[in-house]
This record gives structure tokens, sequence and C-alpha cells, in this order.
């Protein structure tokens, strides 16, 4: 075992989260999945699809928690009562089994982490407004597309990704033009800063002249006290527009030892409500120093 300090209760934990996980994703996915079938038992049909699925994932499944409770001192007693089983028929069914841990299990454990903290990502499916009931017959949708900056301050239900009214700590500005409070936390480090326009357009080209008057300047006022409560060497600024048609340019601090340029960029880490807050506050007190000496 490459990591030592993982008990065999531990390894069997990580197992089981790891079956939990997959199962997860893929019920997930057949939610809102096209029925291809004329009839429920087509073999391309939802139905079908569904049951191959329990079918195939739910023995995994079963098996991992058998692991994990014979690691946890379960008996086959214990076994037989959770699964409806004798013990004869438990003990056939499993002993002959080994618990399948992962060859890393500090790596399974750490993507698993990143994987639960990111659990409300939903692939291209959270760009539609109505993913599941726009499958049923009895509904139709307006067809609107919903833009999610917009849609999060009207009260909308948006995906994570895309932020809450109120970020953590607040906004930093919120002036008419901008508003800048702190990234989703599930998808950016402490201290990111997201910037988004008040009016609803898309990029540079539909600049207003006290948007293209004001975003230099404010980008300027908000990165030394960034850097100054992050203590960032450098700050990365961006925007594409990609993930909602609204102009929205993201400010992410990187600290001393994490990889620089593009890789950083493809996976910059996440961080927890508190730490977001705690960040916001020192640059919201850089700020302020910054502005009382000028």
């Amino acid at each position: 075992m490459d990591a030592p300090e993982f008990a065999e209760a531990d390894v069997a934990r990580v197992a089981l989260s790891e079956q939990l996980q997959r199962l997860s994703e893929l019920l997930r996915l057949t939610v809102a999945a096209e029925d291809i079938g004329a009839a429920p038992a087509e073999k391309e049909g939802l139905a079908a699809h569904l049951w191959s699925l329990l079918e195939t994932e739910v023995p995994l499944v079963q098996e991992a928690v058998a692991g994990y409770v014979r690691t946890r001192g379960g008996s086959w007693q214990d076994l037989a009562e959770l699964s409806g089983l004798t013990e004869d028929e438990a003990r056939e069914r499993w002993a002959a089994l080994p618990v399948r841990g992962p060859a890393d299990p500090a790596a399974a454990a750490a993507a698993l982490d990143a994987w639960y903290v990111r659990h409300a990502q939903v692939e291209p499916l959270a760009r539609v407004r109505y993913p599941f009931s726009r499958l049923l017959n009895g509904r139709s949708p307006d067809g609107q597309h919903q833009c999610l900056i917009c849609g999060k301050y009207e009260g909308n239900t948006v995906p994570a990704w895309a932020g809450f009214p109120v970020p953590p700590g607040g906004h930093l500005v919120d002036d008419g033009t901008w508003r800048v409070g702190h990234g989703p936390t599930p998808y950016w480090p402490a201290g990111t800063l997201l910037i988004e326009s008040r009016r609803h357009f898309l990029d540079y080209a539909d600049f207003d002249h006290v948007e293209a008057a004001t975003l230099g300047p404010l980008v300027r006022r908000l990165t030394a006290p960034l850097k100054e409560a992050t203590g960032a060497s450098r700050i990365h600024i961006f925007s594409c527009m990609e993930g909602t048609e609204h102009f929205h340019l993201w400010m992410v601090p990187r600290v001393e030892g994490q990889t620089p340029g593009r890789t950083f960029m493809a996976d910059p880490g996440h961080c927890t409500h508190d730490e977001a807050e705690e960040v916001i506050g020192r640059v919201r007190q850089a700020m302020e120093r910054t502005e009382a000496r000028r």
C-alpha cells in the first residue's frame, strides 16, 4: 500500500465512495436523458437503459458496502440483516471477494473531495432552462434562453457556478455600472473576484461610454488590495462569456508555489465560504486604506 496511514476501513470507505460517485453521476445524467425508444422495453429506450444501469451498478455498490461493513468489524449477521439474506447466503456471496481499494487511496480521496465540492456542476444541460420538464408532454417550456447572471439577481434558480446574488462577504463594489464580489467558492480559490456588468450585454464591443471609461480604473482599484489581501504574486485576469452570455471578468490571485500560466487557470482550486468571507474582509480593508491615502 502506497499510503500506509490508510487503514483497511479507510480504503473500503474510499472504494465505497467511488462507487457511489459513479452511480450518482450516471443517475443524474439519466434524469434529463432523451428517451430514444418508441416503446419502454426497446433496448435504446430510457427504461431499458436505466434497468441495465441498475443491474450493472447496484451489485457493485452492494459489494462495496459489504466490504466496508466487514472492515469495520461487522459480522455476517449484520450483513444478513442489511441485505435481507441469510448469514450463509451473505457469506457465500461476499466472503471470497477482496476489498477492492484504489491503487492510490490518497489521490482517490483528494479526487472525491474535489468532486464533492464541485458536485453542482451540471455539464451542458446547466444551460438548458428546463432540463427535465422539457421532456414531459404536459410541459411547454417558453424556450427563452436564460442569462444566468441576470437570472440569479431576479431570484431564479441557477447552477452553483453562476454564483449567488449576495456573494461571500457581500459586494465590494455595486455602483450602478459594475458589481464586484467573490467568485463561487466551489470553483475558485479564496480571493477570486467576479466583476459583472449591471447591464446585460455580451462583450467589449458592446460597451457604452461609461463602461469603457470605468472598467480599467476599476481593475486598477482592485488589483493592489487583492494582492495585499491574498499575498498573490500575480493576478490572472480573463473573460470569455462562455458560461453565460453576459459580460463578466474574473480576477484570480495566484500565490507563490502554485503552477503558473495556463495550468493554473485550468484548475485554480477552490475554497470554503468562510475562507472567501475572510479574504473579502481583508480586500475591503485594503481598499479603504488605499483610498484614504489618495
